[in-house]
């Protein structure tokens, strides 16, 4: 069993801008919230604090930039079921969704 997944998205905003700070999911024990960076060539993966939402906006979580991570998995994901997280917002407070479980370099 993968020990770890990724979620991607597109995060609108309807209003003022706001942050993401945190996720949940019963999927996984350990949330981490994101990105990749050029380490010299490599493509390394680092944690970030929080995703910025623009004003009228998005904030695009896509393979190779910004996503969740969900490390410590409780359980398998099967490919064509959701798995539900709960996105925690600096102001907006907190959202459920459900994100659709797709294979290994499957697109958005």
């Amino acid at each position: 069993m993968a020990m770890a997944g990724a979620a991607f998205m597109t995060i609108t905003s309807r209003g003022a801008a706001d942050r993401l700070v945190a996720f949940s999911s019963p999927a996984c024990t350990r949330p981490e919230l994101h990105t990749h960076i050029n380490d010299n060539g490599v493509m390394r993966m680092r944690q970030v604090e929080a995703i910025d939402v623009p004003a009228g906006g998005s904030a695009v979580l896509k393979p190779g930039g910004l996503h969740l991570m969900l490390i410590d998995l409780t359980g398998r994901l099967v490919e064509g079921e959701t798995v539900e997280v709960t996105l925690v917002f600096e102001t907006a407070g907190e959202v459920t969704v459900r994100v659709p479980i797709k294979g290994p370099g499957a697109t958005m």
